[in-house]
């Protein structure tokens, strides 16, 4: 069996990748189950989405999959999260 190294790397890029994304689940689970938002921080959800959307952008200029498609999940989840946060701090 022949074993391409640029796949390895992709692959681990990849898994890496999902990794960190997520990473966020529990934290948004955790949220959701006790409505509790007091310890997220509004400044670091923005510094968060900022740095996932220049990762984002270098990764599909450089056409990185490996770079940018777990950046999206990731993008998408800490927008949950900000979603949560602005929900149940008005709710409470």
């Amino acid at each position: 069996m022949y074993c391409n190294s640029s796949n390895v790397v992709d692959s681990v890029g990849y898994s890496g990748g999902i990794v960190l994304s997520i990473c966020l689940v529990p934290q948004i689970y955790q949220i959701y189950k006790t409505k509790q938002v007091e310890n997220i921080s509004y400044l670091w959800q923005f510094m968060y989405i900022i740095g996932i959307s220049l990762h984002l952008y270098y990764g599909i200029y450089y056409n990185l999959l490996p770079i940018y498609i777990p950046t999206i999940i990731e993008l998408c989840l800490i927008i949950v999260l900000l979603i949560f946060k602005i929900m149940y701090t008005n709710n409470n």
